[in-house]
């Protein structure tokens, strides 16, 4: 290549396509001609498009012929990545002077459908190979002297890449698939073409080196050129008896199970063969394989040919695609002679030396025969010298015509295809066109349509409109031709027929179960958000599994002959049994039952409530079947109560005990509302009362307290002990049943029935036993005692008294016993066995009760005991007394010893309340050893004085305050000081006021302020020994108890307030009665001020207070949150 030329990919840069139609419609055209804008800068020999790979074989330039010795020159271009280019070029060997010299122009140019592998043949018996990753052309010396005019390409076969040597020498192979060559003399060739892959070949991802790298690595040696030869071997496999040009082969394999099948179409200009055979799928890389695929036509060459078309042209073109885009996949073969337009398809799925060219036809020529052809999915490409048309593969019609600008110098070479992408290339010595289809299958669906071929019209629909637009002419067909099932199921994919319209044709043609098929189908297309249109055709589905039922019904009735098509009976239930499943929510229950009803479907009814669980409706069907103990599992099965309600009244009168074995298990029922069937059960003779039974359950097991059972239960037991018919042994169970709910469980308890009632209805039945109970049940012990003394029941009666709830009731009810026992029993031994039944009578209880004149004899030991027991209790009354004496002496003892009492006391003891030294004034110390002074313990014990003692404390202090008073003011200046303030208006108010007073006006803290401490230890003080002695004060304190000292103060009293004239015996004695009264009121406030230690009292009641006073506690919250 001169350098000064342009590069290839220089040239490929300006590649862009003229579109050459004018004034394109909105929708673009189904083919337009494209002219790839590529500056070829020689002519152009040959082109080959695969696997979008575009290779050219040109003439090779003046400088390259002569110093490379070149002929011709490759080129490939990726159409994906145009900057990915690689070049080669094709040399001559030397030749013999007689032998003609090459010409490129005579070239075939052939590329397998990888797009990596490249043969060139040329008209003088040489053959060479050449690959994208080789800068030269390798000449095939084994095949020198074949003129090579057709050639297929095995599938690839990775087995054949192997590793021809091992270490660090080892070099990677690349190969060819196996390839079939057909030449001039009708023969098949078989090879495989393998080298290393050169050292310095550029990976397909990089560029490959410039012209000067290559010049560099050929100079220095750095990459050695494989000289060994390149196909692998050589072996003719098929040779036909008249020696014609193959001009086509085309070869394909399917795999099945283990082996391998061949299928082989070979073409001369007037011939078409077919092959087809076996092959291991598993073999050696270095043998020919497809021998045995041609083996058997060796000695039979007719049976190889599948045609002949007599013609005088002398070319023919054969071209095979299978276009994987498409629905059916098929291989279809197109063969270009010069009687036609030979089409056929190729059927893989015949067995071996089988014929499987199959459906095929002749397209003739409308005049001269076309030059070349190229096949896209729907169309036939035929290229004529100076235009191109399309004709439609289904229609044989022609679509497209273009006319070709070709200049007057430029000459039609050839079209080419690529068979993996789908696309069509025509070019000529200067020009390249592409044949730019789009959407080519948008109009196939209607010309299939207007053909009625269906399926394929399907196949090709483009979207759902036109899909159902087709579905519905294959409807019209179907119905047109009375296959109306199928009819059904093409309309139910289709929506452009109205179902009124579908619906209403099938009625006409009576065609009842392709309806029931449509509407059931056309109604699992419905949304659910069409409630109504739901529920119409749920019920018409209903509606037409019924006449069908009917239909076949009578067919086998009247011995009939069924259509074969018809379903079964069973099966027809069966899908409308599902259909109740499946759109259970859609069909109306009420209109549903009717509808079944109406036919008499009993068993459809049941199984369409079994579908939507309307259990009720099952156990009323069940009921009225009179399946009982079905209907009872169904009601044990369920938990709602409200089926157990409505159908107890008609369990139980047919099959009482297992309705009420259902009822006891379950628990959750409300016996109240089962009261109406209880009430209208019958039990027949001799029968166990099941509702008697049930209640007992009801009460003793499950522990129900509703009044109304109780009363029904009662109602019933005294029913069954009244009821004459019934064995003595019924009602005896009856009366102890009765007698047990009576009484109850627990005395104490109250009962959960009515007893007024529950009497009414024994005194009515005269059940005085009963009677009897309920009184005392109801606390009349009394009427319970008379009444079992009148029915002459001593021990009903006996146990009624017992259960009084007072002794002295319990004791006249049991006088009233012995009372009738007296009178009515005879013998005083039965009377003493009376007496000793209880404790609370005796024998002089009952002697009133004998008459005047009786024999006593049997009372003689009786009484001796009652009088040694009156002898013993005197004695324990006069023990008693003696103690009680003793005791008085011991406590008069311990009076007399209290005077003479004395504790020490330390000096500097301090008084507990004001913490001043205790010997400082008047004091107190108690016996815990805590000192007060008098007026400050005074002052203590107020504060804490409950208000009772508080105003007690104040009338002591009052009348002291009187008694210390002379009746003179005057007389004594020693008292015009007033040293107690009065409390008598206090004390009036109190007695005004009362307890309310208390509360309202005068407060505890008022009375508190009335209290004088001082005053009231004057007056206790008053008539202490005080004498001084060394300075100090010794107080001695008074003996209230003694009587010198009472009589001292009493002379002293009466000294002080007598007359001097006044010397009688009336005024001492008022003296001392004076005297006496002041003394017992000085004690009584010395007890409530002295009577115990404050401190220790405080804390002995602190211990019982709780820590924290509710009440106090939420005064303090309130306040704390109060704004």
């Amino acid at each position: 290549m001169d350098a000064t030329s342009p590069t290839t990919q220089q040239l490929f840069d300006n590649l862009s396509y003229d579109n050459l139609e004018k004034g394109l419609p909105d929708e673009p055209p189904l083919f337009q001609l494209g002219q790839v804008r590529y500056a070829l800068d020689s002519s152009l020999i040959k082109l080959c498009v695969a696997s979008n790979k575009m290779f050219l074989c040109m003439e090779a330039s003046d400088s390259m012929s002569s110093t490379e010795n070149a002929l011709m020159r490759l080129v490939c271009i990726d159409l994906e990545n145009p900057t990915n280019t690689a070049e080669g070029i094709v040399s001559m060997p030397p030749i013999a002077r007689s032998q003609r010299a090459a010409s490129s122009q005579d070239a075939q140019f052939f590329v397998d459908p990888s797009g990596f592998h490249v043969l060139v043949s040329l008209s003088t018996g040489h053959t060479f190979y050449w690959s994208p990753l080789l800068m030269r052309a390798r000449i095939l010396p084994r095949l020198n002297g074949l003129i090579v005019t057709s050639v297929t390409w095995a599938p690839y076969d990775p087995s054949l890449v192997t590793r021809l040597s091992s270490g660090s020498s080892a070099k990677q192979w690349m190969c060819s698939p196996r390839i079939l060559l057909g030449t001039t003399k009708g023969e098949i060739w078989e090879t495989v073409c393998c080298m290393p892959i050169p050292n310095g070949a550029p990976d397909k991802s990089t560029s490959r080196p410039d012209f000067f790298d290559r010049i560099a690595r050929k100079t220095s040696g750095a990459q050695a050129e494989y000289t060994g030869p390149v196909e692998r071997y050589l072996e003719r496999v098929f040779i036909m008896s008249e020696p014609q040009s193959i001009q086509g082969l085309h070869l394909d394999t399917l795999d099945v199970q283990k082996e391998r099948r061949v299928f082989v179409v070979a073409t001369t200009c007037t011939r078409i063969y077919e092959f087809s055979g076996c092959v291991p799928s598993t073999h050696t890389d270095h043998l020919c394989l497809y021998h045995l695929v041609f083996e058997p036509y060796r000695d039979t060459l007719l049976s190889a040919l599948r045609i002949e078309l007599p013609s005088d042209h002398e070319n023919s073109q054969l071209v095979c695609t299978r276009q994987t885009t498409l629905p059916d996949n098929q291989c279809t073969l197109a063969w270009l002679t010069g009687a036609g337009l030979f089409h056929a398809i190729l059927n893989f799925s015949v067995a071996p030396t089988e014929d499987f060219i199959e459906k095929s036809g002749l397209l003739n020529h409308e005049g001269a025969p076309p030059e070349f052809l190229a096949k896209t999915a729907f169309h036939y490409v035929l290229v004529y010298k100076d235009r191109v048309e399309c004709v439609s593969t289904i229609t044989e019609d022609l679509v497209w015509s273009k006319s070709l600008p070709i200049g007057i110098h430029e000459q039609l070479l050839g079209a080419s295809m690529d068979v993996v992408k789908g696309t069509c290339w025509i070019y000529t010595s200067a020009q390249i066109f592409e044949l730019i289809v789009t959407n080519e299958s948008r109009n196939v669906w209607e010309i299939w349509l207007d053909r009625k071929n269906f399926e394929e019209a399907l196949k090709y629909s483009p979207n759902e409109g036109f899909r159902s637009e087709v579905l519905a002419c294959q409807g019209d067909e179907f119905m047109a031709q009375g296959a109306f099932m199928e009819a059904a199921r093409v309309y139910t994919q289709t929506k452009k027929r109205s179902f009124e319209q579908v619906a209403l044709a099938f009625e006409e043609n009576n065609a009842l179960e392709a309806l029931l098929f449509y509407v059931t189908q056309y109604l699992a297309t419905l949304p659910l958000q069409e409630k109504i249109s739901r529920m119409m055709l749920a019920s018409l589905s209903v509606e037409l599994y019924l006449a069908e039922l009917n239909r076949v019904e009578e067919s086998q009735a009247f011995c009939l002959e069924v259509d074969q098509t018809s379903e079964p009976e069973e099966m027809i239930k069966s899908k409308l049994i599902q259909l109740f499943h499946t759109y259970k929510a859609a069909l109306n229950r009420k209109a549903t039952y009717q509808l079944l009803s109406r036919q008499g479907r009993e068993d459809l009814l049941v199984a369409y409530a079994e579908a939507i669980h309307d259990t009720a409706k099952i156990l009323q069907r069940r009921i009225e079947q009179s399946r009982f103990d079905d209907a009872l599992r169904l009601l044990s099965s369920q938990s709602d109560l409200e089926l157990y309600y409505n159908s107890a009244t008609t369990l139980l009168k047919h099959h009482p005990a297992n309705t009420v074995i259902c009822w006891s298990r379950q628990t959750a029922l409300d016996p109240v509302r089962l009261i109406p069937a209880l009430l209208q059960y019958r039990p027949t003779k001799d029968e166990p009362n099941y509702a008697v039974n049930y209640l007992k359950e009801v009460v003793y097991q499950q522990n129900d307290t509703a009044m109304p059972v109780h009363n029904l239960l009662i109602t019933m037991l005294v029913g069954q002990i009244s009821d004459d018919t019934l064995s003595d042994r019924m009602r005896q169970d009856a009366r102890e049943s009765l007698q047990q709910l009576i009484e109850g469980t627990n005395p104490n308890q109250s009962t959960y029935y009515d007893a007024n009632y529950a009497l009414r209805l024994c005194i009515r039945e005269k059940l005085h036993d009963a009677c009897v109970r309920l009184y005392a049940r109801m606390g009349r012990h009394e009427n319970a005692v008379k009444l079992a003394l009148e029915a002459d029941d001593i021990e009903l009666a006996c146990k009624c008294a017992e259960s009084a709830p007072s002794v002295p009731l319990r004791k006249d009810l049991w006088l009233k016993c012995a009372r009738h026992v007296v009178q009515t029993k005879e013998g005083v031994d039965k009377v003493l066995q009376f007496l000793q039944r209880t404790s609370l009578l005796s024998l002089e209880d009952i002697l009133p009760f004998f008459p005047d004149f009786v024999v006593i004899d049997g009372f003689k030991e009786e009484i001796c005991n009652t009088l040694d027991a009156y002898v013993e209790r005197i004695a324990n009354l006069k023990a008693e007394m003696e103690r009680t004496t003793r005791n008085a002496d011991n406590i008069q003892q311990d009076l007399q010893s209290l005077s003479s009492r004395f504790l020490s006391l330390d000096l500097n003891q301090l008084c507990v309340a004001c913490h001043a030294p205790l010997l400082q004034r008047q004091l107190y110390l108690f016996p815990c050893r805590h000192g007060f002074h008098a007026d400050c313990l005074t002052r203590e014990v107020t504060n804490q004085l409950p208000p009772r003692l508080l105003r007690r404390l104040l009338q002591l202090q009052e009348e002291l305050k009187q008694y210390m008073q002379p009746e003179d003011p005057s007389a004594d200046g020693t008292h015009s000081k007033d040293t107690s303030l009065s409390t008598a208006p206090v004390l009036a108010g109190m007695v005004n006021a009362g307890v309310q007073g208390l509360t309202g006006t005068l407060k505890l803290d008022k009375l508190r302020e009335h209290v004088r401490p001082q005053a009231i230890v004057d007056a206790i003080s008053t008539g202490i020994n005080v004498s001084v002695a060394g300075g100090r004060r010794v107080f001695a304190p008074l003996d209230l108890f003694s009587e010198s000292r009472l009589d001292e103060n009493a002379s002293m009293s009466g000294d002080a307030n007598l007359h001097p004239s006044a010397t009688s015996s009336g005024k001492h004695l008022e003296a001392r009665q004076h005297s006496a009264a002041f003394d017992a009121a000085r004690s009584e406030m010395n007890s409530i001020i002295a009577g115990a230690c404050p401190v220790c009292t405080l804390s002995v009641q602190q211990v019982a207070f709780p820590f924290v006073d509710q009440a106090q506690h939420d005064a303090q919250e309130q306040d704390a949150w109060a704004i």
